[in-house]
């Protein structure tokens, strides 16, 4: 509570009833796309009471602390409750009521320094503005306000908003996850299947060439498609009808130019992505080739034969049969000595199948490369793709007889700001073509947009209980598969296929005993000589260290 008590507030009905007024209170409601000062908000005050013709000091002003979805810096807006009737019994001017209260959020953005946001009755509040004299604020409202003259659609109702909560869905939430769901997205097709994830789904609308959300778990209504996933309506509409079609729209770069990736773009979602096989990212430890080829077959070593004559005595012919089996002996070792790694080889391979098939079921590490949510990397990437199709359009400008060159240069760089998804409401009176300083403002305004929505999801990624019991497995068993891969611990490998929780053990224990026996000053040469016994066991001796 600013001012005033509910108190205040119920007197006010009584007193309404008692006369048998129709109305009582008159509710506004303050809401700035950014936080203001306790001033800035008796000062909007103010001016709602001189507009209206209510009294500031007997109104009821309540404070209201809420986190709004995508907009981090504007957790707090204000209720404000006046009596419908003055002391007098003389009723508020209400008339053109919801245009003068847009003449004053626009009056109060340009005073406090705001963002212009866009009404329904903007050109009529800049026409007022300029009857009562206050041409430079009706300028400057103008300027910033993209397609002035075209209707104002919202993504949804305040009743449509109210029947989502009932249902169980933050309407605002849902449209942050679309939004950073279009970003993230490399294809229309990618985008559309994503929205499974999110729970929802999309339908034909009654009317033509239209498209709604629906919850998937109960089919109800909750917004409009194009206007969730802020595309116009035709373009939504024929992007979705030609993917029923079989026909899928791929937001690819001007030729030249590699497509940039979701995870190397560098502004996601508010859900956890959909389960997905194990991270494809996260490196494996390669297998070790113990310095013989691993393509090589055992039965390709042959042994190099030394051929005899009749014309030889016998001891030379016993030299030969010698030389000849002694060869056969090597190339039976070597065959063994490949068969052997290469059954080395298969086992590490299947340990590393047995982990990914145990783990399958955690959901892909969304954004896993760091440079995918660092803006700096992310801006450097938009730069290096539209500055070079900036400075043609420029060079080809100053030319003689440049009409269809330029329109062609303008062609590519209108479609490159498109698909790296530059085309906003933000940015439209801003002229990022020929002004430099508002050129590198969206870099960094979209770079900054990109990162948010990328660490969003990767945090929320970390959060899952699974994702968690999966990283510590998986540094367990990184550990385990470096220490037999550099070791060459056949026993210790075939402990890990059949039992890993036990394998661990032995290698930790055996890290023990090293680390301990190291401490002590043994090297390792006089620890084997040490500690080298023979034990026959069952005809055959096992050598241990």
């Amino acid at each position: 509570m600013i001012q005033g008590s509910e108190f205040d507030v119920m007197k006010i009905f009584d007193e309404a009833t008692d006369n048998h007024y129709k109305y009582a209170v008159c509710h506004f409601k303050i809401n700035p796309k950014r936080n203001i000062t306790h001033e800035q908000m008796l000062q909007s005050v103010s001016m709602l009471a001189v507009e209206f013709g209510f009294d500031p000091d007997t109104c009821t002003i309540v404070r209201h602390r809420k986190a709004k979805a995508g907009e981090p810096d504007a957790d707090e807006h204000y209720h404000l409750y006046a009596s419908w009737r003055n002391s007098a019994g003389k009723c508020l001017d209400s008339s053109y009521m919801r245009v003068r209260q847009e003449k004053i959020s626009r009056t109060s953005e340009f005073l406090f320094g705001h963002d212009i946001v866009k009404g329904r009755h903007q050109v009529a509040v800049i026409r007022q503005l300029r009857d009562e004299g206050k041409t430079a604020m009706a300028d400057h409202i103008e300027a910033h306000t993209p397609d002035l003259y075209e209707p104002v659609q919202s993504a949804f109702t305040a009743i449509q908003h109210q029947s989502a909560l009932r249902q169980g869905v933050n309407l605002g939430k849902l449209r942050q996850a679309i939004r950073d769901l279009r970003i993230t997205s490399e294809s229309f097709s990618e985008m559309v299947e994503g929205l499974s994830s999110l729970g929802v789904s999309i339908q034909k609308g009654e009317k033509a060439n239209t498209y709604i959300i629906v919850n998937n778990e109960n089919n109800k209504f909750l917004g409009s498609a194009n206007r969730l996933f802020e595309i116009k309506k035709g373009e939504f509409a024929n992007l979705y009808e030609a993917l029923q079609q079989g026909k899928d729209t791929t937001f690819a770069l001007p030729e030249g130019h590699t497509h940039v990736k979701a995870s190397e773009m560098t502004g996601e979602g508010v859900l956890a992505p959909a389960p997905q096989a194990i991270p494809e990212s996260t490196p494996m430890p390669s297998v070790a080739n113990k310095g013989i080829p691993l393509g090589s077959r055992a039965s390709d070593i042959k042994a190099d034969h030394f051929a005899m004559t009749d014309d030889m005595s016998r001891e030379q012919k016993a030299s030969i049969a010698f030389q000849n089996e002694e060869a056969n002996r090597k190339a039976s070792v070597e065959k063994e000595a490949l068969a052997n790694q290469k059954k080395f080889t298969d086992d590490l391979l299947q340990m590393l199948s047995d982990f990914d098939r145990k783990w399958k079921h955690v959901p892909k590490e969304p954004f896993s490369d760091p440079a995918s949510r660092n803006p700096v990397r992310v801006r450097e990437r938009h730069e290096s793709i539209l500055k070079p199709l900036r400075a043609r359009y420029h060079a080809e400008q100053q030319k003689w007889f440049n009409g269809s060159s330029t329109r062609k240069a303008l062609q590519e760089f209108n479609n490159a700001l498109k698909r790296l998804r530059y085309d906003r409401d933000d940015f439209k009176a801003l002229d990022i073509l020929n002004n430099e300083s508002d050129f590198l403002y969206c870099l960094n305004w979209m770079a900054d947009f990109y990162v948010a929505g990328r660490e969003r999801k990767h945090r929320e990624w970390q959060a899952d209980n699974s994702v968690k019991s999966y990283l510590k497995a998986k540094k367990d068993f990184d550990e385990l598969y470096g220490y037999i891969q550099k070791t060459g611990n056949v026993e210790l490998l075939w402990d890990a296929l059949r039992n890993p929780v036990y394998a661990l053990q032995k290698m930790s224990d055996a890290k023990k005993i090293e680390e301990t026996t190291m401490e002590r000053g043994i090297s390792k040469e006089k620890i084997i000589s040490m500690s080298e016994k023979k034990i026959v066991n069952n005809g055959i001796i096992n050598v241990y260290t």
